[in-house]
């Protein structure tokens, strides 16, 4: 079917073959460029002449056009004649236009230049909507592969060439998905084809289309897909930043402070991002529509803001004028005293303990004694440290004490000889040091003259409240005694008979009249058949001694006959410690190994503390927690017991004694003739 266009520049109303594609052509009377895509549009794609055009366009094969042919075409179809207008009646002024206007070929008949018939084709209207497809099956095989899809108001048209359907879908054809981003339509002849779209909004056009077809939306239209600007996601967060102005204003203007206007702001401003996110990546509306519709949601949000401030501000106001209509009336005031108090007077400032200087500057040194440094000891009360030296000299430090005058020791019971170990009883007021021959007990606040001395190549005292008593290997002897507590205390005072306890070098040596055996013990105990390496109690109660081969014997608490309590220790057991304040036990052997007997366990649980050297020292932190020790090459490690792992290892092989600090974090160590005092992380960093 033929179209009518009108030329702009000399109102010419020209016609269109039927053949004609090309979008721009020249008018034969003015010679000026006509545009025909309003035309095109309005012919091509007429649900009444679809089959035709259709038909025609698969019949007949494609005229080859110059880019711009001037109107109307003489010869569209070369085998028929062309059709020569009837003659009009021309105006005497009109003579030398039609001259000029007349082709200039003698044999050729005149072209045809006017449309006299009145247009049948309204020429209104937006251009069809156009997108990319791709053919991918077509039952009557005439079509593959890419072409466009022209969406109209009465279905889909698919052309290859511009304004030259070959495919027309009617609205009501059915319809099928194929995959993701094609469908499979059913046309009224039986045909059935199948597509795919090709362009960003596949998924989406797919989905559309098919509820087009299917009546249940109108026709798509190109602002549907049109990606939004990235400037639109500018505009969103500088409006979704407007929002959060409001809050942060009142919240000044109303005294609430500024963090509460921050949270509130910063609230409002992601509120309102996420909504402007939403109109511009998930609507379809146009570019002013998205817009318009940004700008609604600030103004509701700030809006609703604005509200909920005033009505908060208006009920505090409120209540507050109700509360100062409550108040009581204020008494008068009183009169001034007219003898102020003097202000009070500024605390003294306490002079610095050993303690105090260790935590501040990483370590306390005593003052130099007169002897190497052979044993150390803190009291149970964690009050005072006793210093055992190699000449048998004891001296007492208290911690509350200040270090104006370090040479403020008081003077301890003597030792026979250097003390090796020392351990205070129950209640913390008498010290046992175990020496050559045996260990010395004595009282440490007040120091006898002659101290007591009980005799036995091993001594070991339990020390328990009320019934302490000790155990001594004597020869081929294992006996169990109650400690003299009463000749301890007042050694000097006991009477001159034939059973008094003979001086020996200046100590009062026990006799055999002077210990009392328990009346649980069940006589002398049998004496392991090799040397002893150790001996003491465990805290429960039970007798311990270390063999050779590092098995470790237990009696019981009285004997006589003894068993193997472990042979988890495959070195001899020279190190031993016990925790005051738990139910802990350590062991620790000559191949570096340490034992825990945890909480009255009888069987240890055994772990390397040194890999080349014997463990000489142990001892418990106050609470019970950390257990130091020292090995034969003067490696320091400190271990925390719960997770069974080191928190020191430090070297330092001066060092010939340890012991904890009244806290858990102070250690002490020997140096020669001194004692220093140590805040434990700080004693790894220095050297």
């Amino acid at each position: 079917m033929s179209a009518s266009v009108i030329c702009r520049a000399c109102g010419t109303r020209l016609k269109l073959p039927p053949e004609f594609t090309k979008k721009k052509a020249k008018c034969p009377k003015c010679n000026a460029r006509v545009d025909v895509a309003a035309a095109l549009n309005a012919t091509a794609y007429l649900p009444t002449l679809a089959n035709e055009s259709i038909q025609t366009a698969e019949s007949r094969s494609t005229p080859p056009e110059r880019e711009e042919d001037p109107l109307p075409y003489p010869f569209i179809n070369p085998t028929t004649p062309p059709l020569v207008p009837p003659p009009r009646p021309t105006k005497p002024n009109d003579s030398k236009k039609n001259v000029q206007a007349s082709p200039t070929t003698g044999n050729q008949p005149e072209p045809l230049s006017l449309d006299d018939d009145p247009p049948a084709i309204l020429l209104a209207g937006p251009p069809p909507f156009r997108v990319p497809i791709q053919v991918t099956a077509d039952s009557a095989n005439l079509f593959h592969g890419p072409c466009e899809a022209v969406f109209v108001a009465h279905g889909v048209f698919l052309e290859s060439i511009p304004y030259r359907p070959f495919l027309y879908v009617p609205i009501r054809s059915p319809v099928s998905f194929a995959g993701r981003y094609g469908l499979d339509v059913t046309l009224p002849d039986g045909r059935r084809v199948a597509f795919a779209f090709c362009n960003h909004n596949a998924q989406q056009l797919a989905e559309d289309t098919a509820a087009f077809l299917a009546g249940e939306r109108g026709v798509p239209k190109p602002g549907e897909y049109r990606r939004s600007p990235r400037w639109m996601l500018g505009l969103a967060l500088m409006l979704a930043l407007s929002v959060a102005v409001g809050p942060i204003v009142l919240s000044q203007t109303a005294n609430l402070g500024t963090e509460i206007g921050l949270k509130l702001g910063i609230a409002f401003a992601v509120a309102g991002l996420l909504a402007n996110a939403a109109v511009v990546l998930l609507t379809r509306m146009s570019i002013l529509g998205k817009v318009a519709t940004m700008t609604s949601i600030g103004a509701l949000v700030t809006g609703l803001f604005l509200f909920g401030t005033t009505a908060y501000l208006a009920g505090r106001k409120d209540a507050s004028e109700q509360s100062k209509s409550e108040l009581p009336a204020q008494p008068p005031p009183k009169p001034s005293d007219q003898n102020p108090k003097p202000p009070p007077d500024p605390p003294v400032q306490r002079p610095s303990t050993a303690m105090d200087v260790a935590y501040k500057n990483g370590v306390y040194r005593f003052e130099d004694g007169p002897d190497d440094v052979s044993a150390l000891a803190t009291a149970p009360d964690c009050s005072v440290l006793v210093i055992g030296y190699k000449n048998g000299i004891t001296r007492i430090w208290r911690f509350e004490r200040a270090t104006i005058d370090p040479s403020d020791f008081d003077l301890g019971p003597k030792s026979d000889g250097p003390s090796t170990n020392i351990q205070f009883d129950a209640t913390g007021s008498i010290i046992y040091m175990t020496c050559t021959g045996g260990t010395v007990a004595a009282l440490w606040n007040t120091p006898p003259e002659v101290p007591v001395k009980i005799p036995g190549d091993f001594i070991a005292v339990f020390a328990a409240q009320g019934g302490e008593r000790f155990a001594s290997l004597r020869g081929n002897t294992l006996t169990i005694r109650h400690v003299p507590t009463s000749l301890i205390k007042k050694p000097v005072s006991a009477p001159k008979k034939a059973a008094t306890p003979p001086k020996t070098k200046g100590f009062l040596v026990t006799a055999a009249t002077d210990e009392q055996i328990p009346n649980d013990a069940k006589g002398l105990l049998a004496a392991p058949a090799g040397h002893l390496t150790f001996l003491a109690w465990h805290p429960t109660g039970k007798l311990l001694g270390g063999m050779p081969d590092g098995s470790i014997l237990s009696w019981g608490a009285s004997g006589p006959g003894s068993t193997i309590a472990t042979r988890e220790h495959k070195a001899p057991v020279r190190a031993w410690a016990a925790s005051l304040n738990t139910w802990d036990f350590a062991t620790g052997d000559d191949k570096g190994v340490i034992g825990i007997w945890a909480d009255k366990s009888m069987i240890p649980k055994t772990f390397i503390a040194s890999a080349s050297a014997a463990i000489t020292h142990l001892s418990f932190s106050p609470s019970g927690t950390h257990l130091a020790a020292k090995d034969a090459e003067g490696t320091i490690s400190v271990w925390d017991l719960s997770a069974q792992r080191a928190i020191l290892k430090v070297r330092r092989p001066a060092a010939k004694a340890i012991a904890y600090g009244p806290d858990d974090d102070l250690l002490l160590l020997s140096d020669g003739k001194a004692v220093e005092l140590w805040y434990i992380p700080e004693l790894d960093r220095r050297p």
